[in-house]
C-alpha cells in the first residue's frame, strides 16, 4: 500500500501546484495523501477539491516551524482546518518572519561576495510561503552553486556561513495551535535533531505522532524510531517530504523507498490516524489505476465539521 503523509506544493516550496500534485499522486496509485506545506494552508482547498474530483483521499495538513530549546524543529499537523481564520493568521506571522530572515541571509551572502536580489527570491516563491529553498534556487540559477544540496551545505543550513536563526513559536504552543485547529501534531524527520531528547520531551507535552518513515532516515534509524514511537505511545507516520526537485529529499511521491513490511506498518498507522478523525480507510477500495471522478472518497467535512468543501 503506497501512501504519503508529507509533501509540498507551490503554496510553499514545492514545484507542483496543489491540483497537479494530487493528480500525480492518483496517477501513481497512492491510496492516501496529506498536503503539508510550510507555514501555510493556502493550497489545501484546491487539493481537497481535486482529491474529490479524481477519487483520492486527501488529508489537509501543514508543516509548522517551531523551536524546542535551541533547536529549530518542524511539526506536521494532520487534519487541521483549512478554513480556520485564527490558524491562518498565526501562520501569516510565521511567513513574515520567514521573509525577514531571508533578507538577513541575503545580506550575509552579500558580505561573502554573493549578490542576490530579494525581489527575485520573492518571485520564485510568489505562489505561497517563501523560504530557503527559493533562495537556493536563485543561487543555482546564477551559478553560485551546482545544486540545491550544495546551496544548503555551503550557505543555508544551520551552522552554514549565511544561515540566520529566526524567532519561532515554542513547540508546545505550536502543538496547541495545531490541536485547536482540529489537527494532530507529529514531529517531522526526527533524524535531524541530534538524539532523542526532543522527542521524549515533546511526547509528554501533546505530541501525537513521530515521522518514523522518511527518505533521509537509514534502515537502522527507521527501526529505532519505530521502537521509540511504540515506547512513547506515538503514531508512527511517514512520507516522501516531496518537493519535486533534485537535492531535497525525494523527487517521487509515495514511500516506495520502504520495504514492503514497513509500507504495511505505515498503512496500519495511517488507519489509526484517520480513525482519530472518524475516517475509516479500510472502507476505501484502492486501485493503481485512475478512477471515475469523485468515486470512493470519504468527505472529510463529514468526519470533521470544521473542514469546508472546496
Amino acid at each position: 500500500m503506497n501512501i504519503d503523509l508529507h509533501c509540498h506544493t507551490t503554496a510553499s516550496d514545492g514545484v507542483l501546484p496543489p491540483r497537479q500534485l494530487v493528480r500525480e499522486a492518483r496517477r501513481k496509485g497512492l491510496a492516501l495523501l496529506s498536503v503539508t506545506d510550510h507555514d501555510t494552508t493556502a493550497g489545501l482547498e484546491e487539493a481537497l477539491d481535486e482529491g474529490r474530483r479524481v477519487g483520492l483521499q486527501v488529508i489537509p495538513g501543514v508543516e509548522v516551524t517551531a523551536s524546542a530549546g535551541d533547536l529549530e524543529i518542524h511539526l506536521l499537523g494532520h487534519f487541521i482546518d483549512p478554513s480556520d481564520a485564527r490558524f491562518a493568521a498565526f501562520l501569516e506571522r510565521s511567513q513574515a518572519a520567514r521573509i525577514d530572515r531571508l533578507r538577513k541571509m541575503i545580506a550575509r551572502l552579500a558580505d561573502l561576495g554573493i549578490q542576490v536580489d530579494m525581489e527575485e527570491v520573492l518571485a520564485v516563491g510568489a505562489e505561497g510561503s517563501v523560504g530557503r529553498p527559493h533562495l537556493a534556487q536563485v543561487l543555482v540559477k546564477h551559478g553560485y552553486v551546482k545544486g540545491i544540496s550544495e546551496a544548503f551545505d555551503r550557505y543555508l543550513k544551520q551552522g552554514a556561513s549565511a544561515f540566520v536563526e529566526r524567532p519561532h513559536l515554542p513547540a508546545e504552543e505550536a502543538m496547541e495551535r495545531i490541536k485547536q485547529s482540529g489537527g494532530f501534531p507529529t514531529l517531522a524527520h526526527p533524524g535531524l535533531y541530534n538524539g532523542d531528547r526532543v522527542i521524549k520531551s515533546l511526547a509528554g507535552k501533546g505530541l501525537v505522532g513521530l515521522e518514523v518513515y522518511h527518505p533521509d532516515h537509514t534502515p537502522s534509524q527507521i527501526a529505532h524510531y519505530r521502537r521509540l514511537s511504540e515506547e512513547l505511545g506515538l503514531l508512527a507516520t511517514g512520507g516522501s517530504d516531496y518537493h519535486g526537485f533534485s537535492g531535497l529529499h525525494l523527487k517521487e511521491l509515495g514511500v516506495s523507498y520502504l520495504r514492503e513490511e514497513d509500507r504495511r506498518r505505515l498503512w496500519d498507522q495511517a488507519v489509526r490516524l484517520c480513525r482519530l478523525k472518524g475516517l475509516d480507510l479500510q472502507e476505501i477500495p484502492v486501485s493503481p489505476n485512475p478512477v471515475v471522478e469523485g468515486s470512493n472518497v470519504q468527505d472529510l467535512s463529514a468526519s470533521n465539521p470544521s473542514v469546508k468543501r472546496g
